[in-house]
């Protein structure tokens, strides 16, 4: 069971330069992911998204993504426009032949300064089929670091999500023990309501009347069926924390069922501890849900 929360940063370095990939992810219902990079192709990106893709199955992602060239990989060229530069030599000469100008001979620096630049720089940039495997190899870097830490967070999480569910067990046990008091309680209440009438009026009491209310009301108010399932998802609970797939779906939607078992238990129970232990199950529930939006 992992976590969806988690960082990892990953790098590669060969004769080109120090590739670095840094992720970030948080909870998502989806995998979502968000590719920041220092101008690279839609081909690298694309790159980078399909090995998280490949790793990773909730969570929004976000990726930094920088390369810092070495200087073999810093590949730039100076060019020289050599015509310009002749055109310029051969106007700064006429301009010596003109009176009352100062006569020395232009340097480079003078040439320099002229408006239109004789020197050109280029940088060219290196081509994606170099610099996949780079990139790659520091993505895959970065990725391991981040599903360490989620693995982590994901036993603790399942270590106290453990607890919640014992817990629940207990509630369980508690609910099952009271279904058959609720119907002998409303018994005694009855006989007890029954007895007082009759004795006012001396007749005496038909224990075969009684006992078909009290069939009755055990009718409406059993809630051994939906106690029974709730136990049921409980077991299956507990096997998908053991699960090593991606299960945070699976226990939402067990949640979900939960929740309608004991709502249903509260609205058919009489008694009013059964009804109080069916709000602290409502809370843990409540509490287990908001773990739960932590798994992948």
């Amino acid at each position: 069971m992992n976590s969806m929360t988690g960082f990892g940063r990953g790098s590669a370095e060969n004769e080109l330069g120090t590739m670095t990939a840094e992720l970030k992810s948080v909870n998502s219902r989806f995998l979502e992911i968000n590719m920041r990079s220092d101008h690279f192709s839609a081909f690298l990106e694309d790159t980078a998204s399909r090995r998280i893709k490949q790793a990773l199955h909730r969570g929004k992602v976000t990726a930094f993504l920088s390369f810092q060239p070495s200087a073999k990989g810093n590949q730039v060229k100076v060019e020289l426009d050599q015509s310009l530069l002749e055109a310029y030599a051969s106007a700064l000469k006429e301009a010596r032949k003109i009176e009352g100008l100062r006569r020395r001979k232009p340097s480079v620096s003078d040439l320099l300064t002229l408006p239109e630049p004789f020197i050109h720089v280029k940088k060219e940039p290196l081509p994606d089929d170099r610099l996949a495997p780079l990139l790659e190899e520091a993505v895959d870097n970065a990725l391991k670091e981040l599903l360490s830490m989620r693995e982590r967070e994901g036993a603790n999480l399942k270590a106290d999500l453990t607890k919640r569910i014992d817990f629940l067990q207990e509630k369980r046990a508690f609910l099952l023990s009271k279904q058959d008091e609720a119907a002998r309680a409303y018994e005694a209440r009855l006989k007890e309501r029954i007895d007082k009438v009759l004795q006012d009026r001396n007749l005496s009491m038909d224990e075969g009347r009684v006992l078909e209310e009290v069939a009755i009301f055990s009718e409406k108010a059993d809630y051994t069926e939906e106690v029974v399932r709730f136990g049921s998802h409980l077991d299956q609970f507990r096997q998908i924390l053991e699960s090593s797939e991606p299960s945070g779906r699976k226990l939402d939607f067990l949640l979900q069922e939960i929740n309608r078992e004991v709502n249903t238990t509260a609205s058919k129970a009489s008694d009013t501890l059964v009804v109080d232990c069916v709000i602290i199950i409502k809370t843990e529930l409540e509490k287990i849900r908001e773990q739960v939006q932590n798994i992948e």
